[in-house]
């Protein structure tokens, strides 16, 4: 069986995920997946999302009978994209690059849809910083828990949220330890 970083890595597989990802609340049919996903014939597609499927990246979110078909809606176990620190820590150099071109790539897709989303550029309430401090080992460790403890206090919050009236924000953090 493929490591989560080969399976997340392969172009397809991201496109499936990132396609996922756009679509969370109400997960996508393998027929709307290759509607978004135009470049990748539709057996290829079914192929890399059972991949995604016994890696447990993605689950069957719903069934919806239709005549007598019953059509599986596949969303994304986002707990299941994230590497913990054994993951991390077992990984080659490559595999960390890779996962980090598709923690980019990601972002990336994420940013551009949001600019064809808004209509007035000038208004644009995207931000970017890129900030070095000097930290000694246990600075740094209690920034990252800190920063951790707000980002997850937010993102718990932010699940009692009215989904259709809230805004989805994407908060991105890059840490590289010693550069």
């Amino acid at each position: 069986m493929l490591n989560k970083v080969e399976v997340l890595m392969h172009p397809v597989r991201m496109k499936i995920s990132q396609a996922l990802l756009r679509n969370k609340e109400d997960g996508l049919t393998p027929l709307e997946m290759v509607k978004i996903i135009k470049d990748v014939p539709q057996a290829t597609l079914y192929r890399h999302i059972q991949v995604l499927l016994d890696s447990e990246i993605i689950h069957v979110m719903k069934e919806k009978k239709v005549k007598s078909v019953s059509e599986k809606y596949y969303a994304l176990n986002e707990e299941k994209l994230k590497l913990d620190q054994d993951e991390w820590n077992q990984a080659s150099s490559q595999e960390k690059l890779d996962f980090v071109s598709f923690y980019q790539l990601s972002l990336m897709t994420q940013y551009q849809n949001y600019l064809e989303k808004i209509e007035n550029h000038s208004h644009d309430g995207a931000t970017f910083s890129l900030v070095e401090l000097k930290m000694n080992d246990v600075d740094f460790l209690k920034f990252q828990d800190e920063l951790k403890e707000i980002l997850t206090k937010y993102y718990l919050s932010s699940r009692n949220q009215d989904e259709k009236d809230t805004a989805v924000r994407t908060i991105a953090v890059t840490i590289i330890p010693d550069t």
